[in-house]
């Protein structure tokens, strides 16, 4: 399985490249909102939520799940949805960030991320 940390830069083509795996022009993603890092790839939002704990000592509660759809232009390519999104605790009780604080910050970490 094919997931790339991204704590600098990363191009579009090679972004492109690791979606071929699983659900192309689709993929998967998780950032955290803290440390400013993503992990994009994997089958699941979850095995990159664990890669970014595991590796990069991220915490649950700094970590959210995305899709990006790299056919789209990049002011529509991205949502906000993923099953580790659902934490009740904190009043997200649906798989979208229902947060608009929380969404922005993903967004300008992810738009920052991917060039």
């Amino acid at each position: 399985m094919n997931i790339k940390v991204i704590k600098d830069t990363i191009g579009l083509p090679e972004v492109q490249e690791i979606a071929q795996e699983f659900y192309f022009p689709m993929i998967k993603g998780v950032v955290d909102i803290e440390k400013g890092i993503i992990a994009l790839g994997g089958e699941y939002h979850n095995d990159a939520n664990m890669l970014l704990q595991k590796e990069e000592g991220c915490k649950q509660s700094d970590i959210w799940g995305f899709n990006i759809y790299t056919d789209k232009p990049k002011e529509e390519w991205l949502e906000y949805t993923s099953l580790i999104n659902i934490r009740p605790a904190v009043g997200n009780r649906s798989m979208i960030v229902g947060d608009q604080i929380i969404r922005d910050k993903m967004k300008a970490i992810i738009n920052s991320k991917i060039i």
